[in-house]
């Protein structure tokens, strides 16, 4: 089977959902299918270009047996929002001539964030008269809308347009969580059409390891109960939440916040914890890959957060990491929201509503006192993980999918109830 994925990130030492992609091509490769992805220069989270790469109008690569095609965008580390568009927006219509390049496929797979990516996608399966799939990471622009970044309502209009468009002529639409499916029927999507295929962590690599590590040592960490947040430091990530917190223990000398990542919000927020001369925050860049599964062990505490207006339209990938490398989640989420569902069914945590700092610091304060079922929880998210949202596990599904939908006999006989 020959594979066209279209993706904005894709390098090995890229971090976030990047990972995702980077390993499921590779093991689709592995696996014998033909596998091209198409793009841009790396350059997330910063925005600017990874060493010993050029933003370049059109570069080949051969990444773990897989064809990369990089084509030219607008890379700016600006945070505002027309930068940020303007990247998207250019890699969406360069990524139409790299399709082009790579040849015919048999399906072609593009990402969403960003929208536009879509289009291209979609005007490539009908040159190339090949079924195309949307992949929904988060739901735009909902999720945009929901944290506040998109306001103006004719940009609104125009990206509702342009999702009902995709929506409809999309072959398949693979969705990583049920809310996201309930969502897409209330939009008026078919069932059928739809694909719940989760997140997934690979329990290999990201795996439970001594919490009193080289990382501990490295950042003074010994001697305290670390409260940690990994991941994409953006508008609905509710970490105003955490420096409230952490205001509020801040007497409290043997808990430390530690906040590992990048993103929008993450000036703002340093320059808020210095503000309040908040010594119990200690905030970090995205680590190595190499490091990653350390840093994780060396929590005794996960936070995974998700502002109320997003509830719906994210799920934040880091959870399954963290249940990977078996430490108990501290969700601060909604009530309702799939990351609380996730958390309550797996037993691997517990979870306050946004907007509760208060409540989050005292939750916090019984924990610290209850090592025993700490250490449980982690345990049951690192079970939970290897059952249901491993990386081979949800690799079969993919691959399944995509066999599925190149051959149309086998296609209906499995909607049929035939192959299950």
């Amino acid at each position: 089977m020959k594979i066209l994925f279209m993706a904005q990130c894709y390098a090995p030492e890229d971090v976030s959902a990047a990972v995702l992609i980077t390993e499921l091509a590779a093991d689709l490769a592995r696996r014998g299918h033909r596998v091209s992805v198409v793009t841009g220069a790396p350059n997330y989270p910063l925005g600017r270009v990874f060493k010993g790469y050029r933003n370049e109008l059109y570069k080949l690569e051969i990444l773990d047996e897989v064809r990369v095609i990089r084509t030219w965008s607008y890379i700016s580390p600006s945070k505002k929002f027309w930068p940020r568009l303007l990247h998207y927006g250019t890699y969406s219509a360069t990524a139409f001539y790299g399709g082009l390049f790579a040849g015919r496929p048999d399906v072609v797979v593009s990402y969403s964030p960003p929208l536009p990516l879509g289009l291209s996608a979609w005007l490539l399966s009908r040159i190339f008269r090949v079924p195309w799939v949307l992949q929904l990471e988060d739901l735009y622009p909902d999720a945009a809308i929901a944290a506040g970044v998109m306001t103006n309502k004719r940009v609104i209009n125009f990206f509702l347009g342009m999702e009902k468009f995709l929506y409809q002529n999309a072959e398949r639409i693979s969705v990583i969580s049920k809310n996201f499916r309930q969502i897409l029927l209330k939009k008026g999507i078919q069932n059928s059409k739809i694909e719940v295929i989760p997140v997934w962590a690979d329990p290999n690599e990201v795996r439970p390891m001594p919490k009193q590590n080289v990382f501990r040592r490295t950042h003074a960490l010994n001697d305290k109960f670390v409260v940690m947040y990994a991941g994409n430091i953006g508008h609905t990530s509710c970490l105003e939440d955490v420096l409230q917190a952490a205001e509020i223990l801040r007497e409290k000398k043997d808990i430390q916040f530690v906040i590992v990542g990048e993103g929008v919000k993450k000036e703002a927020l340093e320059a808020e914890t210095q503000a309040r001369q908040l010594t119990n925050i200690l905030f970090l860049p995205f680590q190595p890959r190499e490091i990653f599964p350390e840093m994780l062990a060396a929590a005794d505490l996960s936070l995974v957060t998700l502002n109320a207006g997003a509830a719906l339209s994210s799920l934040p990938s880091k959870i399954f990491n963290v249940m990977a490398s078996a430490r108990p989640v501290l969700a601060v989420t909604p009530p309702g929201s799939e990351t609380m569902q996730i958390v309550e069914e797996a037993g691997c945590g517990w979870n306050v509503p946004p907007e509760s700092p208060e409540k989050l610091a005292e939750v916090i304060l019984q924990l610290k006192e209850r090592e025993s079922r700490l250490i449980q929880m982690g345990e049951n998210g690192r079970a939970c993980l290897e059952k249901n949202y491993s990386r081979t596990h949800c690799v079969d599904a993919y691959e399944k999918m995509l066999t599925l939908l190149c051959n149309p006999t086998h296609l209906k006989a499995a909607q049929a109830g035939e192959i299950l």
